[in-house]
């Protein structure tokens, strides 16, 4: 059975048993539901092999409507994070940590509406190690209007797996807060940027730890063409322009 149709079906049962007085407002479970996939479907970012999707969710519900889940509330939240760890892992997604749900009564949120929010926590936990830390996707520079496109491709035991250069400013490195996550003990936390200025792409050594190199030459600031290795003190992407 699929993380849909367990899901929905959790959802049927507990509608058609004695709980189903409680939802008497005009919002259903199904539809936070809903909402939750599309925030982890929009909220993407590219990490070495994977693609991560956020892993702690927020859903705001008006004070009104959300004191009809309350009762139960908590296995609601706990059916909606297992429905999000199933489908990431249907969807070949990957999360820093077990996902978790949160419904909140928010009165800024109006009555039969529905506001998700989607945060990357990286584990504090012994299993992945690392601190806490909040990264938002769907933020950040816009293409400029006449800049080309290109790609950078970064090799792995995994295969190819290609990175479009899509913003003017693009930042690479192991911690959360970059735009592509390379996670490989060679590269710093926030290790190089890629910017296009002057109608060319740049590369900028961010005073990372092993170095930026291009075509084998240590880097401090260099602008890139067509073909050329940038090593992240060592790990190997090609740049490639259209």
């Amino acid at each position: 059975m699929s993380a849909l149709s367990r899901f929905e079906s959790f959802m049927e049962g507990m509608v058609e048993g004695n709980v189903a007085r409680l939802f008497r407002s005009p919002i259903q479970p199904a539809e936070i539901g809903k909402r939750l996939e599309r925030a982890m479907e929009s909220q993407q970012t590219i990490s070495l092999g994977r693609i991560i999707v956020p892993n702690n969710y927020q859903a705001h519900l008006h004070p009104d409507d959300f004191a009809a889940f309350e009762p139960v509330r908590q296995n609601l939240e706990q059916e909606m994070a297992r429905y999000l760890a199933e489908l990431a892992k249907e969807r070949g997604f990957s999360m820093l940590n077990y996902p978790k749900v949160e419904l909140i009564g928010d009165p800024s949120v109006k009555q039969r509406s529905i506001m998700v929010t989607g945060q990357m926590t990286e584990a504090t936990s012994s299993h992945l190690g690392g601190h806490t830390q909040m990264m938002s996707i769907d933020s950040g520079p816009r293409p400029a209007p006449s800049q080309p496109s290109a790609t950078l491709i970064l090799y792995t035991d995994q295969g190819e797996h290609r990175i479009p250069l899509a913003a003017s400013v693009l930042n690479l490195g192991r911690a959360l807060n970059n735009d592509v996550i390379l996670e490989d003990s060679r590269v710093s936390r926030e290790h190089a940027q890629i910017r296009y200025r002057a109608r060319r792409f740049w590369v900028n050594d961010l005073h990372s730890t092993n170095g930026t190199f291009v075509n084998g030459d240590p880097v401090q600031e260099r602008d890139l063409r067509h073909g050329d290795i940038i090593s992240l003190g060592g790990l190997e992407l090609r740049f490639e322009e259209a």
